[in-house]
């Protein structure tokens, strides 16, 4: 019992000693001094194929030691150690869907003891604009599908009414010299979502995206569509439905993740136009903000009123089919093409 006793005092001794040294060790060691930085061209959206580079910088070490980074890749299965600062780091990307980081670290080479190393990463979403396995699933052909092929992209095109209309957001898209885009504007800036979410447009652009021989729909246009999915025959131009949009959605998954994914007091039927919940964009300068992504699907009309542009919309918890106006040039939303 003694011995026992013993063995139970000594180690309680021992134990503040322990905490102190511990204690002793976290006071001297000091955070390296900057931020860390990697500078990378990278949008939020990228594609199988692209290639970055990625280089890190920002972090010193007080005493004057040098600064390492270590970079760390997982979906690449790529890992490097950069021997100095200003060191390039090159990646490709690959054909793995979804969310994706690449962190870095920066430590202090020779004085590890004396200081926390620092880190940061980079989030991006890899994306495929392919038909068949891209990003965009669950949108089934409906009987009568046509082919139609605007700027080499491949588009499902179906009669409602009448009319041709096509099941995708129109995606063209046009670019100065420097490849920036300057007609239309692709998702978070990221040029890997144009085929995918297709191109915003303000209301002045939206009149001449489409290809020859298609236009952009007017009002009358669209109010004869909705009539075809249930709306009230009494329904005129300017004035929302109170039903419809179910009809004009559909269940379509991003990545994997469904979309419309609250529907209350709606039917989801995609009985024509396949519509997503892109969202819009807010315009100042040559600088486009996104907004309601998985909430709006919002389209450009050809009218105009009151010196602003018409545009139709649908909000995840309704069945109306809105009308809202915007100005011409610091509103953006997509454009569905109709002959």
């Amino acid at each position: 019992m003694k011995v026992r006793l013993l063995g139970i005092l000594s180690a309680a001794l021992l134990l503040p000693l322990l905490f102190a040294s511990c204690k002793n060790e976290e006071e001297t060691k000091e955070y390296m001094t900057g931020t860390l930085y990697m500078d990378c061209e990278m949008p939020p959206y990228v594609k199988p194929g692209d290639v970055f580079t990625l280089k890190p910088h920002g972090v010193t070490a007080p005493d004057g030691t040098a600064v390492g980074y270590y970079v760390n890749a997982p979906i690449t299965g790529k890992k490097d150690t950069l021997k100095y600062e200003g060191a390039a780091y090159e990646f490709v990307i690959p054909a793995s869907l979804g969310t994706y980081s690449i962190s870095c670290v920066a430590y202090p080479k020779e004085s590890s003891d004396k200081y926390y190393v620092t880190s940061a990463s980079i989030t991006f979403t890899i994306v495929s604009d392919d038909l068949d396995d891209g990003s965009i699933t669950d949108v089934k052909s409906h009987p009568g599908d046509t082919q139609v092929s605007f700027d080499d992209r491949t588009y499902y095109a179906e009669n409602v009414g009448g009319r041709s209309w096509v099941r995708s957001n129109l995606s063209h898209v046009e670019r100065d010299g420097n490849d920036k885009e300057i007609f239309g504007r692709s998702f978070m800036d990221s040029p890997a979502m144009q085929n995918i979410f297709g191109a915003y447009y303000t209301w002045e652009e939206a009149q001449t995206a489409c290809p020859t021989g298609w236009h952009l729909p007017s009002e009358a246009e669209w109010v004869a569509l909705l009539k075809e999915v249930g709306a009230p025959e009494d329904l005129v131009p300017l004035q929302s439905s109170p039903c419809g949009a179910g009809k004009l959605m559909v269940k379509a998954r991003f990545n994997g993740t469904l979309m419309w994914d609250y529907y209350r007091n709606v039917n989801i039927e995609d009985k024509a136009l396949s519509a997503i919940p892109v969202g819009y964009a807010t315009v100042s300068g040559d600088t486009y903000k996104f907004s309601g992504y998985n909430q709006y699907a919002v389209f450009w009309t050809s009218d105009e009123y009151e010196s602003k542009g018409v545009y139709r919309y649908i909000f995840q918890e309704y069945d109306n089919v809105f009308v809202g106006t915007a100005d011409k040039k610091s509103f953006a939303a997509s454009v569905r093409c109709v002959r």
